[in-house]
């Protein structure tokens, strides 16, 4: 009791209350660039969001994205699922002792999620029994583990049964997810994420018994007494429409609250059987979705269940809290625990994975918003308390525990930020008051705010004095290094902070964005905060991407990702500013890009959105009536230099009604990069990228609005080529009259610094933890304007591909 009351007492000194209005936040980072500061300890790294990594305990790299970890039941190994459809998949075997990796199966063909459970082998007690859900294969996997730490595949694959209601638009998937065990182990539980549906699988005869439905886009199960209880987290069913339609509908998300943000509970038969329909019920866990102030789900995900059978515990990730259930009769929510940074602090903690001690007397949380786990006194299972913080690797995903409660598995899905990691806690008296200080001293740094009236600080609430338009210009997947490597300051010296060997498209194809970088305010020690282009636009909108979006790397931009407090859409139109949308947030489920008559054109007029939508999916509400519906989407068959010329177009018709945005986003997709029929070679999609830019810029600079514009550019991640720095670095511009001219900014920055900054300028609040907590770039900024325009360059036409070095060239 001594100790609970001492951490607890460190803990509400480092978190209680949001600090007072003149207090702002950094990254830790202050200048050191991302990677490990000391060669000796690969573990402790800087971040690319300018956070810290020093997890504590003992740390082992195994692969890339780990997203299920299971330790077996003599404590012996632990089994880690990585890997996606660009890395390949694999399972990772580790000597839960040494920390060393005995094993890693690849899998052929084949694929792997999250799902992971070791267990005595009920056909075979003598054996070690590792079950694998594959995802997007459809298939759950069957491993024997010998004692030297090797799998060995003991029987053929089962097909898990997709959607059954053929209206469903994933009627052809079930992606097997998460796996639960009956209380004798001899029924494994499989949660079909596609299908909406959890099967049964009798583990001595190694077949499926039934399936029974549940909602939509299921993630977590957990068995307690004679039921399975399975986390909803979707929001609706995806519906196939009676034909392709030119425009999304703009609208907020239908709610179905049996179905949507709800816990479901499902009898089970004497031999562990799930029934049909009859007895199946369901809890509801959130209020429907308003649009406005709640506008992402709270994503019910992980699950865990107290010792006495009595009570779940639910992780309600995008709303940072863990809910009380009470399994008693009818279920339902009694109670729970924030796990916010302080009180009414943004979302963005993200608790995404729970395990609870064989005690029953703690109950361990990942926080992959965070970078740690939150320890809970469990005691009176009504009732949590708070103990502290643990510091792990970048983003813990998964969480197991050893059979005495001794030690805590940590599965680190971006780990130190080139491999994932598995992480081995020592629970055996560890300093909890000592670890929760670190934990909060690697995520953010509290300062005093500085009087700037051309970037107030976040959180004062007042706008920019001279600055009333904020343009942001989102480019696709460039290392610094492959564009700017070769940058000179017009006299022949290079920058000294690139690396001219590693140039794939230097100044012959983007002399803009060379000139840009030259006149304007670059920063150069600047980070992509996703590592895949779907998260880098979640990130650039809403300053955090969701569990949903990073786990299963969808290349979409659907209800299920949104963050609870939305976008930056949406805290404009909360705050009555104006907005308007050139390409963002349109990819939906079912959106196909169209061919083009002539994918050579940079003349004709666009016309719609590039492509058509099959399904029932809407766009976000918020962009109703802010979207030019002639600015093509993602399609690499347009050219960006027609995108340019629309924008102009549109642009210019705003100017002539007095009803210039405030703010305005404009995606050049082209510069990504793909191959296909009609398609550039690459270097020319990335001239006409710079193109594009050239002009954009050009014509802004030349406007009456002008004077009182600031214009950010940046790639949505660091996908595209090689950098000398850190593989995740990338490049910002600052272009204003307020900008400072040749300016180099070596300030630790990431994606979600321009975000910061936008709302510093608009007087918006933070959307999440992740601008909150950003470092801002508030330095690029000079209270002497310089009204200069730029002046377009113009590009050559490059006619043959130019290689991404160490790059492998993708679709989206």
């Amino acid at each position: 009791m001594k100790l609970r009351g001492i951490t607890a007492a460190a803990l509400a000194f480092a978190l209680l209350g949001a600090a007072p209005l003149p207090t702002i936040y950094t990254a830790p980072a202050g200048s050191r660039p991302a990677g490990p500061p000391h060669a000796s300890r690969p573990y402790d790294v800087i971040l690319p969001n300018g956070r810290t990594a020093s997890p504590v305990g003992k740390s082992i790299a195994v692969g890339k994205n780990a997203l299920g970890v299971t330790v077996t039941p003599d404590g012996r190994y632990a089994v880690v699922t990585t890997g996606d459809e660009r890395d390949g998949y694999t399972l990772a075997v580790v000597n839960a002792s040494t920390m060393a990796v005995t094993d890693v199966y690849r899998a052929d063909g084949d694929s792997f999620f999250l799902g992971l459970q070791a267990l005595k082998d009920p056909a075979a007690p003598s054996r070690t029994l590792v079950l694998a859900a594959g995802g997007p294969s459809d298939k759950m996997y069957f491993f024997e583990l010998d004692a030297r730490g090797k799998l060995h595949q003991s029987s053929a694959p089962l097909a898990m049964p997709v959607a059954p209601d053929p209206r469903f638009a994933n009627d052809k998937h079930a992606y097997p997810g998460s796996i639960a065990l009956s209380s004798n182990h001899r029924v494994a539980y499989v949660v079909n994420n596609l299908a909406n549906t959890v099967t049964a699988i009798d583990l001595r005869k190694r077949a499926m018994m039934h399936s029974a439905p549940v909602g939509y886009f299921p993630w977590g199960a957990a068995v307690a007494g004679h039921r399975l209880y399975v986390t909803d987290p979707g929001l609706m069913v995806y519906g196939t429409l009676p034909q392709p339609v030119p425009y999304p509908q703009f609208a907020n998300v239908p709610f179905a609250p049996d179905s949507a943000s709800a816990l479901t509970s499902i009898p089970l038969s004497a031999n562990g059987d799930v029934s049909g329909r009859g007895g199946i019920s369901s809890t509801r866990m959130d209020v429907a979705p308003d649009g406005v102030k709640n506008v992402g789900g709270a994503r019910p995900s992980a699950i865990a269940v107290s010792k006495d059978g009595r009570y779940a515990y639910v992780c309600m990730t995008n709303v940072d809290r863990v809910a009380i259930v009470s399994l008693l009769g009818i279920p339902r929510v009694v109670g729970g625990l924030q796990l916010r940074l302080f009180d009414k602090a943004p979302y963005g903690t993200q608790p995404d994975a729970i395990v609870r001690s064989p005690d029953g007397k703690r109950l361990y949380v990942a926080l992959a918003g965070m970078d740690a786990v939150a320890v809970l006194d469990s005691t009176d299972p009504r009732k949590l308390h708070r103990l502290g913080l643990i510091p792990t690797g970048w983003y813990p995903s998964a969480l197991a525990i050893s059979p005495t409660g001794r030690y805590v598995y940590v599965a680190n899905a971006k780990g130190n930020a080139r491999s994932a990691t598995l992480q081995r806690i020592d629970m055996h008296k560890l300093p909890l008051e000592k670890t929760t200080i670190s934990a909060l001293r690697y995520l953010r740094v509290p300062r005093r705010a500085a009087q700037n009236p051309i970037v107030p600080p976040l959180r004062s609430l007042q706008r920019s004095t001279v600055v009333k338009h904020v343009v942001f210009i989102l480019q696709e997947d460039k290392t610094y290094d492959s564009v700017l490597g070769d940058l000179t300051d017009g006299q022949g010296h290079y920058y000294g902070v690139g690396d001219p060997s590693l140039v794939s498209f230097g100044a012959s194809v983007t002399p803009n964005l060379h000139a840009l970088a030259r006149e304007f305010g670059l920063a150069t020690n600047f980070y992509a905060d996703a590592q895949r282009s779907q998260a880098g636009h979640q990130f650039a909108t809403g300053g955090i991407a969701t569990a949903y979006t990073e786990k299963m790397i969808d290349p979409n931009e659907d209800p299920e990702d949104y963050p609870r407090s939305g976008y930056l859409f949406n805290a404009l139109a909360r705050s009555s500013l104006s907005y308007r949308d050139y390409g963002e947030l349109l990819q939906v489920s079912g959106y196909a890009a169209q061919s083009a008559s002539d994918p050579a054109d940079d003349l004709s007029p666009t016309s719609g959105l590039g492509g058509t939508y099959a399904l029932n999916v809407p766009a976000l509400g918020a962009l109703s009536g802010h979207v030019d519906l002639n600015y093509p989407a993602w399609n690499l068959r347009i050219r960006d230099v027609r995108r340019a010329k629309e924008f102009i177009r549109d642009y210019t018709d705003l100017e002539q009604r007095n009803t210039v945005p405030d703010f305005t986003f404009i995606w050049l997709p082209n510069d990504r990069g793909g191959t296909g029929p009609g398609i550039p070679p690459l270097a020319e999609q990335v001239a006409d990228g710079d193109r594009a830019l050239g002009m954009i810029v050009d014509f802004l600079t030349h406007q009456p609005t002008w004077s009182s514009t600031a214009i950010f550019i940046t790639p949505d991640d660091a996908q595209g080529g090689r950098d000398h720095v850190d593989e995740h670095r990338t490049y910002a511009i600052v272009v204003s009259p307020y900008a400072k001219r040749g300016y180099t900014g070596n300030a630790h920055l990431s994606t979600v610094s321009i975000l910061k900054t936008e709302e510093e300028l608009l007087g918006l609040a933070p959307l999440s933890l992740g601008d909150l907590l950003a470092t801002d770039m508030s330095g690029f900024f000079s209270a002497t304007p310089n009204l200069a325009p730029f002046s377009a360059i113009p590009v050559a036409a490059q006619t043959a591909a130019q290689p991404r070095p160490g790059s492998v060239q993708r679709t989206r």
